[in-house]
């Protein structure tokens, strides 16, 4: 059994707070004693490359990921059965629990890491530190580096069904896996900030109750993360940030579970990458987010057969810039809710303005960045049809001028369908939803009408107070927007941090007042 206290090359260490793994044991040229060659995680952690003086002691990946240290500066860690009696079997684990949070949550706000899962803080009673009533396990951040005695973690916690084993000093896949074979409970398992080896020879254990797999921030490859996933038939979720994934060949992967995917911060940079996922049969929750992509595009003309089942899309903090991008994402039947935020597309315009008009190009979406979308479909639809309508008229008797708007701006022919066409003093010249001349507004409250001329970047807030004034209600009121023109289009101004441009509203429109 492996001496807590005895280093050897490839152990996991950890030294002032910094993590490396240990590349050489012996003396250096010019320095008495003995001396670990260390490669830090950090590349600016070192001071060489592993060589000294002319002399290769071991090969760093980089000019200043390596330093000689003296063994007794490092900690080379304890077991998991340590980490747990010491972490859940104390008095007054109440307030280390809580002192463990903080530092947690400072952790993810500093990394942007939201992988790192808070489990495992609750309070600590009496019948927690009976062992095997144990069911979550937080042992983040202990130094664990092996099991300890042959099936003891099984014999201490057999419950165990969610464990966090993030940022240790694990260094093989193999103890993972030895300790998935004693856990038969397990279905939640984060092993994310562990650098991790991976046994020559390809297992061929299968651990079934395992449904959720956690691997941010292990410098692993796409093929080095499928390889782990091999393990486990029945994963649901996989969540695998911060890596080195640049490419998304699936090949016979046992991934035809998979219901959610976190491949986000990785620098995958092309859409066709993604794509390859598309065939993933369960697939509803797909996070791209920061992986580089410019544009979007599918091979298909119409709906895609790619994502059957996606419903979640995050693509925010990529670098899209074009609306026909926004359009492609129509082509998924099923997706209801998209993620698109600081991408450069939202740059052009306000934030308000670029909503809406993704809302009338995604026919099926009702949530975008975390906002619920309701009455805003009919009237950003409206206003996509008049912004685009000039165009439109000058383009839709020609066979090949009518394809080239109809791929430019998506849903148009649908649009007009549902509305009807549009007239030509309804169309807008200028492509801006909030404009800045003031619109002649009808308010209306039971049998009385009050014209007023308002700026369309009046808040809704402030229109509330308005008609209430002006009216002289004594109870807040409700406000319905109903076009002149198009009986049809009744909206509620539900959203009082919205301007009232957004609403498309236009001259001799009404707004309908209730109590």
């Amino acid at each position: 059994m492996k001496k807590e206290n005895d280093p050897n090359v490839e152990d996991r260490v950890e030294c002032q707070g910094s993590y490396g793994t240990i590349k050489y044991i012996g003396e250096v040229d010019g320095h008495s004693g003995t001396w670990l060659g260390v490669e830090w995680d950090d590349s600016d952690r070192g001071k060489h490359d592993g060589s000294v003086k002319n002399i290769e002691y071991f090969k760093a990946r980089s000019a200043t990921s390596g330093s000689f240290v003296r063994p007794e500066k490092i900690e080379l860690g304890q077991s998991i059965i340590s980490a747990i009696t010491t972490r859940y079997g104390q008095k007054d684990d109440e307030t280390e629990a809580k002192h463990l949070q903080q530092q947690l949550l400072s952790t993810q706000q500093t990394m942007n890491a939201p992988f790192l899962q808070l489990v495992g803080f609750d309070k600590i009673t009496d019948k927690q530190r009976k062992y095997n009533e144990l069911h979550v396990i937080n042992v983040r951040m202990q130094k664990i580096n092996h099991l300890g005695k042959p099936r003891e973690v099984m014999e201490l916690c057999p419950n165990i069904w969610e464990l966090d084993l993030s940022k240790n000093l694990i260094n093989s896949w193999s103890l993972i896996l030895q300790l998935c074979s004693e856990l038969k409970s397990l279905k939640i398992l984060n092993v994310s900030e562990n650098i991790l080896t991976y046994p020559i020879e390809d297992g061929e254990e299968r651990y079934e109750s395992v449904t959720t797999l956690i691997c941010g921030s292990m410098k692993l490859n796409w093929e080095g993360l499928l390889k782990m996933t091999r393990h486990f038939p029945n994963l649901e979720e996989f969540i695998a940030p911060k890596n080195n994934v640049m490419n998304l060949d699936i090949g016979d992967s046992d991934l035809q579970k998979l219901k959610i995917l976190h491949i986000d911060q990785n620098d995958i940079g092309s859409w066709s990458e993604i794509c390859k996922l598309g065939h993933l049969p369960d697939l509803e929750l797909l996070n791209v987010e920061s992986t580089g992509i410019k544009e979007i595009r599918f091979p298909e003309e119409g709906k895609s057969k790619l994502f059957r089942n996606l419903k979640m899309l995050y693509l925010k903090e990529n670098f899209i810039n074009d609306w026909e991008s926004v359009g492609e994402l129509n082509k998924l039947e099923n997706l209801i809710d998209l993620r698109l935020i600081k991408n450069p597309i939202f740059e052009h315009n306000t934030y308000d303005t670029c909503a809406q008009y993704i809302i009338a190009r995604i026919a099926n979406l009702m949530v975008l960045d975390g906002q619920i979308i309701s009455e805003e479909r009919k009237g950003a639809e409206y206003d996509y049809l008049r912004i685009n309508g000039i165009e439109w008229l000058k383009f839709k008797d020609d066979d090949d001028t009518r394809a080239d708007f109809l791929r430019r701006f998506n849903r148009y022919q649908e649009l007009v369908k549902k509305y009807g066409e549009l007239e030509e003093s309804e169309l807008k010249v200028q492509s801006n939803i909030i404009q800045v001349s003031l619109i002649n507004v009808n308010l209306v409250y039971e049998d009385r009408v009050i014209s007023k001329k308002l700026p369309p970047t009046i808040l809704v807030q402030k229109l509330i107070m308005l008609t209430q004034k002006l009216f002289q209600l004594s109870e807040r009121p409700t406000l319905i927007y109903e076009s002149a023109l198009h009986d049809n289009i009744k909206i509620e101004l539900a959203d009082e941090c919205k301007e009232l441009g957004v609403y498309s509203i236009q001259n001799d429109d009404r707004i309908v007042v209730r109590v």
